[in-house]
């Protein structure tokens, strides 16, 4: 099923949870740490092992951050989730001020001091969003620091699940209607007359449909967690787990990119930097550490070319966009027919419903 309702959050484990963390704090110099909801392509649905608001908090949101200071701590989130974050987190342990946009500065410079610093995870907040936040701290004479390796994983240890490693899956040229080739002859074209050597591509989406692969490494998004390279000459590079390689995804790429492991992904990025080269880097969508590993001098902040090229659907598209709907017309129209007798009786409930709707689906 698409949802699930059973009850996954663990406030109760909270306490414990935090009392490590404020240990590790302590042991690094920190005086408090940002657990955002998101993973390292700043993703809506994160896999499990990138579950860790939801695992330090209890709450299971799709939107929302944490700070977890030495004496006290806030729990953000935006008004979808005003209740349910009630619910699921310990008001005892955390503050809900609101929103984070809005309301995560205010609540660190009025709970810290100046000489203060914030631990952060540069894989899991963007280069745009750490750059306004450090502007907006810089007053107050409060620092942020990325680290190493993320606290929560540390408290979490070995019973953190293992990143996914499902398989790539060809995406049939009767779906997509155009060539992982053109494509990337586009995305090409765009650096090239922008002035740009490549263009570092952080969104899953956008890797999927410009190469014409899908995955099941995230619930709900027919993607894979990976990472590419598109240079304006030559080949892209696709870095991704081996495992997910199958021999029907090799063939798949062969001719049109060259595979390489994740771990290769900071060398490549050395390389660029070493050379001189202008690098297209999304501040909003592409985590920190990557102006990180490239460097100021070689970052060349723009858009990621794929989101506006992908916007416009070809032909087959939008064929495969209106037999969709129709299929999902048909269902709904089965489910509003099996309503009308099943509801006369006043013995249904939503969540009954939305099962029912989901199994015609």
């Amino acid at each position: 099923m698409f949802q699930t309702f059973d009850i996954s959050s663990a406030p109760q484990a909270s306490t414990e949870r935090i009392r490590q963390l404020r240990a590790l704090l302590s042991e690094r110099g920190l005086t408090a740490f940002l657990i955002p909801r998101a993973d390292e392509h700043q993703g809506e649905y994160v896999p499990p092992s990138a579950e860790r608001l939801k695992w330090l908090t209890g709450f299971s949101g799709s939107a929302g951050l944490a700070v977890v200071a030495t004496k006290r701590a806030a729990l953000f989130v935006d008004g979808r989730y005003t209740v349910q974050v009630q619910s699921e987190a310990d008001g005892a342990l955390f503050e809900f001020p609101g929103l984070a946009r809005t309301q995560l500065t205010a609540w660190l410079t009025t709970h810290l001091m100046s000489g203060d610093v914030v631990g952060f995870d540069p894989w899991l907040h963007t280069a745009g969003e750490i750059g306004r936040l450090t502007e907006a701290l810089k007053a107050k004479g409060i620092k942020l620091k990325p680290v190493k390796t993320n606290l929560v994983d540390k408290v979490w240890g070995k019973d953190r699940p293992a990143a996914p490693l499902n398989p790539i899956l060809p995406h049939a040229m009767k779906y997509a209607g155009r060539s992982a080739q053109d494509k990337i002859a586009d995305v090409q074209k765009l650096l090239k007359s922008a002035g740009q050597d490549a263009v570092v591509l952080t969104l899953p989406d956008s890797i999927c449909w410009l190469f014409n692969v899908r995955g099941t490494d995230v619930a709900h998004n027919p993607v894979v967690l990976a990472f590419a390279i598109v240079p304006v000459h030559g080949k892209p590079e696709l870095f991704v787990a081996p495992e997910k390689i199958t021999k029907d995804a090799r063939a798949h790429f062969d001719g049109v990119a060259k595979l390489s492991n994740s771990a290769k992904l900071i060398e490549r990025l050395q390389t660029l930097r070493k050379a001189g080269k202008h690098v297209r880097l999304d501040p909003e969508s592409a985590a920190w550490w990557f102006n990180r590993a490239l460097g100021s001098k070689a970052v060349s902040r723009g858009s990621d070319p794929c989101i506006a090229l992908k916007a416009i659907k070809n032909t087959t598209e939008i064929k495969g966009a209106r037999a969709a709907h129709i299929r999902d017309g048909a269902a709904i129209c089965n489910y509003l027919a099996w309503l009308d007798g099943a509801a006369i009786d006043g013995s249904l409930d939503e969540i009954t419903c939305v099962r029912k709707l989901e199994e015609m689906r």
